[in-house]
């Protein structure tokens, strides 16, 4: 019975000692509401931080799970019609870094107005990324942003051929590794001399619209951006919420951080002196 009410009172102690030195603008209001000087609080400088995230990051395109699937399914048959002693397949390009090279180049031919070479004379068409089975989103959120400035640039009018980005589920990258004959095929682009088949396009427009089969992926305000006049630049008007900073960061650390160990002495001692005690 003891050591049950000493497991009690160590347990509030606790809770006490964490609501005590509790940080942040709640926690100093509950303090001085119930009378707890802070003596130890550092100086603090006021920052402001922004309340709202870049409106200039592009989301993935979404595609409803019965949709992806089919057009998985439909994708993986006509990469099965290639016969397996063909290496590589033609009109294709797989692999993210190759992909993104060939994209880039594609950008600077069109920027620098350099001929294109037979590299890259065939014109990307469909891109199809494993999305849900990337360890590290990171490796690929640069994709939409890079398909918007290929688009803007290369493929600016209905009449050019754009980009269309098909992001996949998890569990897709096995299909089309299986399918493929390689060991990993997280990013696979079409061209348009791979001619894909008409049920694939069939379904592609179905799962994303008519108007992204036509027009492909694309950032209104990057195609906008593309003519408008370079010189002219829009103020820039971001909200922001007030917060604070402590002066000395580094100090303020090392006083977290010997206040967490003086007080994890004091627990455990007083912990012991209440064993004993029984």
């Amino acid at each position: 019975m003891r050591h049950v009410a000493a497991q009690t009172h160590a347990k509030q102690h606790t809770q006490r000692h964490r609501a005590r030195v509790a940080g942040g603008k709640d926690a100093q209001i509950v303090a001085k509401a119930i009378g707890i000087d802070r003596k130890d609080s550092v100086a603090k400088r006021a920052v402001f931080r922004p309340i709202l995230t870049s409106p200039y990051v592009l989301q993935w395109p979404r595609i409803a799970k019965p949709d992806a699937e089919m057009l998985l399914h439909a994708l993986v048959e006509q990469l099965a019609t290639v016969p397996d002693s063909q290496s590589t397949i033609h009109g294709t390009t797989i692999g993210l870094n190759m992909v993104t090279k060939l994209l880039e180049s594609h950008i600077d031919s069109k920027r620098e107005s350099k001929a294109e070479s037979k590299a890259t004379a065939a014109k990307p068409r469909f891109l199809f990324v494993c999305e849900g089975d990337s360890l590290s989103p990171a490796l690929i959120a640069h994709i939409p942003m890079l398909v918007a400035s290929y688009n803007a640039m290369c493929a600016p009018t209905a009449e050019h051929t754009p980009v269309v980005l098909i992001p996949f589920a998890p569990g897709a990258e096995l299909l089309l590794s299986t399918a493929l004959h390689v060991r990993r095929a997280s990013v696979l682009l079409l061209h348009t001399d791979a001619q894909a088949s008409v049920a694939l396009e069939h379904r592609i427009g179905a799962a994303l619209g008519t108007e992204m089969l036509t027009r492909g992926f694309r950032a209104k305000w990057l195609d906008q951006s593309i003519h408008a006049q370079k010189h002219t630049l829009q103020p820039v008007h971001i909200k922001h919420v007030v917060s604070s900073t402590p002066m000395n960061l580094a100090e303020s650390k090392l006083k977290k951080k010997q206040s967490r160990k003086a007080h994890k002495q004091q627990r455990k001692q007083s912990s012991s002196n209440t064993q004993a005690a029984t």
